[in-house]
C-alpha cells in the first residue's frame, strides 16, 4: 500500500510540472510575462510542488503503524515486541560483555537477529527471543553456528537476561 502512494504522488508531480510547464511556455511564447518572471514563478512552483510531495509522502508514512497495531490485536510476542521496545542492540551487547570465548556476528539485513519469540510471562509483557545469527570461533579458527536468547520487557525495554546457549 505503500508503494502506491509513492506512485500517486510521483504520477501527480509529473502532471503539476508538464502543465507548469506548459503554461510557462505558453505565456512567454504570447510575450504575456518576461522571462526572468515565468522563471521565477517557475521556482517557486517546483519549491511548492515538492513541498506538496513530501507532505503527500509524509501522511501516507503515517498509516503503516496503524495498520501494524491492527495486525497486533492477537496474542503474539513477536509482533507485540515489534510494535513497542525490542531492545535487540542492548541484547547483544550483553551478550559480548558476557561470553567467554570469541564469536562473531552474522550481519545480515535478510535475516533478523531473532528469529522465534516466545512469552516469557505474559502477564508483565517480557518476551524470550531466540536467534541463531552467531559463530564461535574455535581453537582452529573455524566458524561453529551458535544459538542464543535474550529476556526482556517489551513495554520498556529493559534486558532481563541474554545468553549463548
Amino acid at each position: 500500500m505503500a508503494g502506491s502512494n509513492f506512485l500517486l504522488s510521483m504520477a501527480i508531480g509529473a502532471v503539476l510540472s508538464c502543465t507548469s510547464y506548459s503554461v510557462a511556455a505558453y505565456l512567454i511564447s504570447k510575450r504575456h510575462i518576461g522571462i526572468l518572471r515565468a522563471i521565477s514563478w517557475g521556482g517557486l512552483g517546483t519549491l511548492l510542488l515538492m513541498l506538496g510531495v513530501s507532505a503527500f509522502s509524509a501522511v501516507g508514512a503515517e498509516h503503516p503503524p496503524a495498520k501494524q497495531d491492527a495486525a497486533c490485536l492477537g496474542n503474539s510476542p513477536e509482533c507485540y515486541a515489534k510494535a513497542h521496545h525490542n531492545p535487540v542492540k542492548e541484547c547483544k551487547q550483553m551478550m559480548d560483555k558476557k561470553a567467554t570465548f570469541r564469536h562473531t556476528w552474522l550481519e545480515n539485513e535478510v535475516q533478523p537477529v531473532f528469529d522465534s519469540y516466545l512469552w516469557h510471562d505474559e502477564n508483565i509483557k517480557s518476551v524470550q527471543a531466540f536467534g541463531h545469527q552467531a559463530n564461535v570461533i574455535n581453537s582452529l579458527g573455524m566458524l561453529t553456528p551458535l544459538q542464543y536468547f535474550c529476556i526482556f520487557n517489551a513495554n520498556n525495554g529493559e534486558v532481563i537476561a541474554a545468553s549463548f546457549e
